[in-house]
């Protein structure tokens, strides 16, 4: 099961295949990295640490870092791992940055690299975008969207008619997930 989460060359001089193995051992022992199963690639060169892959937390990633830099013979870690709550930062900021999609303020999700979209947009162009935004960034492997088309409180919430929920809702269209594998 160890093999499956990481990865890493094998023809490595004797004292870094040493040096891997120490790491790797450590970070299997490592209890929530261990539980989120995440596929990792580990570079080992001279004491020098390149650790890299998808983790679920900001936590997670700063805790692998430290836990290698504990380790005899590791001089120096390079931590390009990816945390879920940075690539959801992404793309709030794009969407926030956008003045279309910016106030419609969807729900934005990810885990190891799938997006997934919530919220009501009013209409199905602006769905679309918000789909093609969020596909099109370089950290997103796939966006799943459970965006609801819904006019009237799209239209409401321009207006600020939303307030202490005030608005009346009219009927909500049905939606389908979808999945785009552009990114």
């Amino acid at each position: 099961m160890a093999e499956e989460m990481f990865r890493a060359a094998d023809d490595l001089p004797d004292d870094d295949r040493q040096l891997l193995t120490a790491i790797r051992k450590t970070l299997w022992e490592y209890e929530p990295l261990r539980a989120t199963r995440p596929t990792l690639t580990i570079g080992v060169q001279d004491g020098r640490v390149v650790l890299a892959g998808r983790v679920r937390t900001l936590a997670i990633k700063e805790i692998a870092e430290y836990l290698l830099l504990r380790i005899d013979g590791v001089r120096a870690v390079r931590n390009d791992l990816l945390a879920d709550p940075e690539v959801v930062r992404a793309l709030a900021d794009l969407v926030a940055a956008d003045p279309e999609l910016g106030p419609l303020c969807p729900r934005i999700d990810v885990r190891d690299g799938v997006v997934h979209l919530a919220g009501d947009v009013p209409s199905e162009a602006v769905a679309n975008r918000l789909i093609e935004l969020a596909a099109d960034h370089p950290w997103v492997d796939s966006v799943v969207s459970y965006l609801t088309i819904e006019p009237r409180a799209a239209v409401a919430a321009a207006n600020g008619a939303l307030t202490n929920g005030s608005a009346s809702h009219g009927a909500v269209a049905a939606t389908v997930p979808t999945e785009s594998s552009e990114g």
